[in-house]
């Protein structure tokens, strides 16, 4: 029975955390998290602010689970790009990658120009390093491999290339959102030593 209680109140426990980076994450775009303060976060989910450290020490801690829950949509959105994929379509591939890009950094999405207003910078950078790192990642240990086994690896320092590429092409859109999707598939393809390919 002592057991059963805890998993309980572990479910609880997660589903209030959740509840609390969700409430964080709402803020953030609302207002800049600079401007966040723990007495909103926890008015935003009814609780007091002494129940919110039972969960999160602080507010950097909370913007470090926020990090990691918009990095694991992220990856979910990956994955199911990566489970629908035409093996050997490299140019629907690169297309369907395109447009995945333009949307995180569309209005509503986890790089958007709300993300940096507001004080915001210093978050945006430290979450842009890790959402490189972990898409880097994920690619490389899936779409790559695939690629590999049906043409062998056209580029060295795949995990490095590929997170440059993240970086840069993230980058370039912000600054220039009217950029064609050609030329960022092109820089894509370029980089990635593709065009023999298609």
């Amino acid at each position: 029975m002592d057991g059963q209680h805890n998993a309980s109140a572990t479910t609880v426990g997660d589903a209030r955390r959740a509840q609390i980076v969700h409430a964080a994450r709402a803020i953030c775009l609302e207002k800049g998290f600079s401007k966040i303060t723990i007495s909103d976060i926890a008015g935003r989910v009814g609780m007091t602010r002494s129940l919110f450290y039972h969960y999160f020490q602080d507010k950097d801690q909370v913007a470090d689970a926020v990090l990691d829950d918009v990095i694991d949509e992220v990856i979910s959105q990956l994955e199911e790009w990566n489970a629908n994929r035409e093996v050997g379509n490299i140019s629907k591939a690169l297309d369907d990658m395109v447009r995945l890009t333009r949307s995180l950094i569309a209005d509503e999405g986890p790089f958007s120009q709300r993300m940096i207003e507001d004080g915001n910078a210093g978050l945006y950078i430290k979450f842009i390093d890790r959402v490189a790192d972990r898409i880097a990642e994920y690619i490389c240990n899936s779409t790559v491999r695939d690629f590999e086994k049906l043409h062998g690896m056209p580029i060295t320092n795949e995990h490095e290339t590929f997170y440059t590429l993240i970086v840069g092409l993230i980058s370039l859109i912000r600054l220039h959102p009217d950029i064609e999707d050609t030329v960022i598939r092109q820089v894509a393809a370029q980089t990635l030593h593709l065009n023999e390919y298609m």
